[in-house]
């Protein structure tokens, strides 16, 4: 096992094997199911909360988190990131907390991941609070578009534009189907971006990242549809502030290891 699936198993393990999971889950599908629909949905947030604090003091990490200028309430829309590796998820879950808005709706649109890690349906609730999950090798796109845009209804929804893990700190060009959708239905897009994930890696590359021991997780700001006239245009400037505010953060990252 390679160090960075080390950390993976591990991160994925700590909902598994801390009561505190099982328990809450449990409590929050009741009040799911009863109607109570708001205690549901803090109860979530908090233990997503709960796990990205787990793992990070478990691996001696520090986030520093800057989500200035970011209201999270308001016009449903889609949230993007970068992708580096599975680990970033509980980070992703945690947002509500973090910004410290805890009636925070949030879905999360996904393939592979929520199938393999079972606890993300459970977390980024796909029973509990309808998550969207889309799948690269059997797409329905007809039922994938209707079931988008019921969720935006009443949540917004966070995904990955990049459309797979990279296992590097390189932002990849975005894939167009999502962004597509999120174009022609004139959705909002808030951009976020994070750095230094791959320290929990073995590579020789990031072995600066791995001595800082600190993560990085930026909003960029939000882009309005109606402001584009092109999808193209649209496409471009997510992944142009999202790359700038990464370049930000590689300058910090190298000026610490240099320090």
């Amino acid at each position: 096992m390679g160090k960075l699936q080390f950390f993976v198993v591990l991160c994925y393990f700590i909902p598994v094997l801390v009561i505190i999971f099982p328990i809450g889950l449990v409590i929050s599908y009741v009040f799911k199911i009863t109607g109570l629909d708001r205690s549901s949905n803090r109860i979530n947030n908090y233990l997503g909360y709960f796990w990205y604090r787990s793992f990070f003091l478990l691996t001696g990490r520090t986030l520093e988190v800057s989500l200035d200028g970011w209201d999270p309430k308001g016009n449903n829309r889609f949230l993007i990131c970068n992708h580096t590796n599975a680990l970033e998820v509980p980070l992703i879950v945690s947002l509500p907390y973090l910004i410290k808005e805890k009636d925070v709706r949030l879905s999360y649109l996904g393939g592979d991941i929520i199938q393999r890690y079972k606890i993300i349906p459970l977390m980024m609730h796909k029973t509990i609070v309808e998550a969207v999950i889309y799948s690269e090798k059997k797409p329905n796109f007809r039922n994938f578009k209707t079931d988008v845009l019921r969720v935006l209804k009443t949540r917004s929804i966070f995904l990955y534009p990049e459309g797979e893990r990279t296992f590097t700190e390189e932002i990849k060009p975005f894939q167009t189907g999502v962004m597509k959708i999120a174009y022609k239905f004139n959705i909002n897009l808030d951009v976020f971006v994070v750095s230094g994930f791959m320290g929990y890696s073995s590579l020789k590359e990031y072995k600066h990242l791995s001595q800082s021991k600190k993560i990085y997780f930026h909003y960029c700001g939000s882009i309005l549809a109606k402001d584009f006239p092109t999808f193209e245009e649209y496409l471009s400037q997510a992944e142009r502030m999202m790359k700038a505010k990464k370049r930000e953060l590689e300058a910090l990252e190298t000026s610490a290891s240099v320090a």
